[in-house]
């Protein structure tokens, strides 16, 4: 293993660690404000609470949300006790909730604090870093975050953290927020350097060098015609042609996800609205699938997959029936179809780790979120397909040799992508239902 592979891994495992075991941190010197408008109609502002010298809980949560409810009954019991300058906002997540529905709610269980849905821009979720419902935080007198804490809590933690909060013996702390956006690149970069996939690469190689030789030698016999000297293309050029060609392979993959992507997210969708947070427990199944397939994938252990990769080939068939062998040829056609393969391999080993992703994107009740992760997660395929392809273009060889002589180590590599993903959902999932307490 050369010295570039060594600092491709070891920069790897970096950003996996950054990424998905250390939560990213926004560090605010006091919590942000909001302006939002009641179930009532009424506008105000977050921080007004802190200017008439009152803490303030915030409570997130959406009305399907099944803990959401349970938590709620034992703010009801802290609220009843009528603490002085002490205040609690319930801020509804999920863009389906009318003002109608909480005002009901409210009423039906005797809930007399104040009721407020999120903005369209989910500006109160942005601002406090929410992925996870319920999530509480405390607000101090002076304004600033003294706690948070998402999934169930106990009624004696909680008088215990607003008690000291109104006597001022809380210390501010930094809003954090789970890194989204980065787990989101690093499923793709997982996806992309799937064991099931990766191994196409030479035939992507093979077939990318073939077309592109091709395509040169008939330039340089026109020129040879012409009498001109073909000096071949500038880097500049040769930059460009790869960055287009990957482009079109890269979209064949994208489109794979895509298909993939409506279809989990949507029954995702579905189920949150259906069973409400009793689809969080779907977390350590996913989370226990990935460890167990980074397992494998470490120790090379071999998947089958084709049931998974069949209908994409049967797909591929389709759209360019086999009748023999064939003369490579230079089109784009070939270039995505390429991708289309490529991806439908990834995803039968990926599969797992991109439903993680599109469950805890989905669980924010936040659609603009999950927009954005599955956005950023197809742009990484994309990306990583392009960039392979602007090299390939540059160096030839050098990269075929060396991406296949490495590969085990890129293997292994995404073998401990997956572990960390999956041990992270299981610590998500515990430390949501109390079993953790960092």
């Amino acid at each position: 293993m050369n010295v570039w592979s060594k600092a491709f891994a070891g920069l790897v495992l970096i950003m996996l660690g950054m990424a998905l075991l250390v939560p990213s941190v926004v560090a605010v010197d006091k919590a942000p404000n909001v302006a939002l408008v009641d179930v009532d109609g009424v506008p105000f502002n977050i921080t007004d609470y802190s200017d008439n010298d009152q803490v303030l809980m915030l409570d997130f949560m959406f009305l399907s949300c099944e803990p959401c409810k349970v938590l709620a009954k034992d703010l009801k019991k802290l609220y009843d006790q009528d603490i002085e300058d002490f205040e609690i906002l319930s801020v509804d997540t999920f863009v389906l909730d009318t003002d109608e529905d909480l005002r009901q709610y409210a009423a039906e269980n005797g809930y007399n604090w104040r009721f407020t849905k999120d903005t369209e821009t989910s500006d109160t979720q942005q601002a406090y870093g929410i992925y996870e419902n319920p999530t509480i935080v405390i607000i101090d007198r002076d304004g600033y975050v003294t706690y948070k804490r998402s999934g169930l809590i106990s009624l004696e933690e909680l008088e215990k953290e607003v008690d000291k909060a109104l006597k001022g013996e809380a210390d501010p702390i930094d809003v954090a927020r789970l890194g989204l956006i980065a787990f989101a690149f690093l499923a793709g970069l997982a996806a992309f350097f799937s064991p099931c996939s990766f191994p196409l690469l030479p035939g992507y190689i093979t077939y990318y060098f073939k077309v592109g030789a091709d395509a040169e030698r008939r330039k340089a016999e026109q020129a040879a015609k012409d009498g001109i000297v073909h000096e071949g293309p500038s880097l500049g050029r040769q930059v460009r042609t790869g960055l287009w060609l990957g482009s079109i392979a890269g979209l064949g993959i994208v489109l794979v996800y895509f298909i993939i992507g409506v279809i989990v997210i949507g029954a995702l969708a579905v189920g949150v609205a259906l069973t409400g947070g009793a689809f969080t427990y779907f977390k350590p199944v996913i989370g226990t699938i990935l460890i167990v397939m980074g397992f494998l994938t470490v120790f090379d252990i071999a998947i089958n997959t084709g049931y998974i990769t069949a209908p994409f080939r049967r797909l591929k068939d389709k759209i360019m029936p086999r009748k023999g062998p064939k003369k490579p040829t230079f089109n784009t056609t070939g270039l995505f179809l390429y991708g289309v393969g490529y991806g439908s391999a990834s995803a039968s080993c990926s599969a797992p780790i991109f439903i993680a992703l599109a469950v805890t994107a989905v669980l924010t009740g936040n659609p603009q979120d999950v927009v954005i992760t599955f956005a950023v997660f197809l742009f990484s395929l994309w990306l990583l397909m392009a960039i392979v392809s602007v090299a390939l273009t540059v160096s030839e060889e050098k990269v075929k040799s060396g991406m296949m002589k490495n590969y085990i180590w890129i293997k292994r590599i995404t073998g401990v992508v997956f572990m960390i993903a999956g041990a992270y959902l299981l610590w998500l999932f515990l430390e949501a239902e109390g079993y953790v307490n960092l």
